[in-house]
């Protein structure tokens, strides 16, 4: 009999190192995309003072200048406190360490290479925590979680039946993973296209801006700010990869497809066992590739 739902392996039920490597990438991004937005508005702005004259007296300080000027040296400073910070190579980092333990725990659950079910539960055990340090060593990670590294819901998930296993993984991983890619491959278009249009609309605000110079119909130089503005939604943008990253996801939902398609129920245990390494090896090659050229030290498990 399938395992009631309730009690069905999930990525929900994932080890605690999961969850504590998954949580600092979240927060490693966040902080890191927060400080790349405020620098491109901190030079908005500069190009923004800059197009305008402030002097108390007519042959006063120039406010303006002078506030274009602390708004560079803002920005300068910030670049350099994102370097120190290195919130964009703790993100990767992290983000792959999560990404390991998650195929990892999989593998293990279901009886998947290299934790065959003919595989003795100690030394399972022992491979799998072997595994998990050498993922974990030099991560810089602040929480960390109460639990097991190898917790109830993976053992139980394991001593099940074969046809209960592969009903887990069919479900639980592959057709999640299948929705999951496939969302994010429409979220990273839309997201694609939106910024887009709006780069196209500062453009097109340009030739305004500009024809108005042109004839002299405005006193202030409105194309350096335009530019500014076009730029910085250029290299926002350049930042998301949303346009690589939507052709990666759509690519890996359809791979992952084609997997689940396959999944055969009669399967005998050393049949499913090197399967599930071939999904798995499947799955982590759309984060092997987001992750090559990256700094980070820890890849996907194989």
């Amino acid at each position: 009999m399938a395992t009631p739902p309730h009690e069905a392996f999930t990525w929900h039920r994932l080890p605690p190192f999961f969850q504590d490597a998954d949580a600092e990438s979240i927060r490693s991004k966040r902080r890191y995309f927060g400080q790349l937005r405020l620098n491109l508005v901190i030079l908005f702005l500069a190009a923004a003072v800059g197009v305008v004259t402030l002097r108390t007296h007519d042959d006063g300080l120039d406010w303006a200048g002078f506030a274009a000027a602390l708004a560079f040296v803002s920005s300068i400073l910030l670049r350099l406190y994102i370097v120190e910070q290195r919130d964009e190579r703790r993100w990767y980092e992290c983000r792959a360490a999560a990404e390991s333990c998650k195929t990892l725990a999989w593998r293990y659950a279901v009886c998947g290479d290299p934790f065959p079910e003919s595989m003795p539960a100690d030394e399972a055990r022992r491979l799998f925590i072997a595994r998990l340090r050498e993922i974990s060593l030099g991560l810089d990670i602040v929480d960390v979680s109460a639990g097991l590294d190898i917790n109830e819901a993976m053992e139980r998930c394991r001593a099940g039946s074969l046809s209960e296993r592969i009903a887990t993984y069919r479900d639980n991983r592959l057709a999640e993973q299948v929705d999951w890619y496939a969302r994010m491959a429409k979220l990273r278009d839309r997201q694609s296209r939106i910024w887009r249009r709006l780069a196209l609309l500062g453009e097109m605000i340009g030739i305004v801006a500009g024809v108005l110079k042109a004839y002299n119909v405005l006193a202030i130089d409105l194309l350096g700010v335009v530019s500014a503005g076009v730029a910085g939604i250029t290299a926002w943008a350049q930042s998301q990869r949303l346009e690589t990253e939507a052709s990666a996801y759509s690519l890996t939902a359809r791979e992952i497809r084609h997997i689940y398609s396959l999944t055969d129920d009669g399967a005998d245990p050393e049949g499913w066992a090197g399967f599930v390494d071939q999904a798995e090896a499947a799955i982590s090659r759309e984060h092997t590739m987001w992750a090559s050229g990256r700094t980070g030290k820890v890849g996907s498990v194989d």
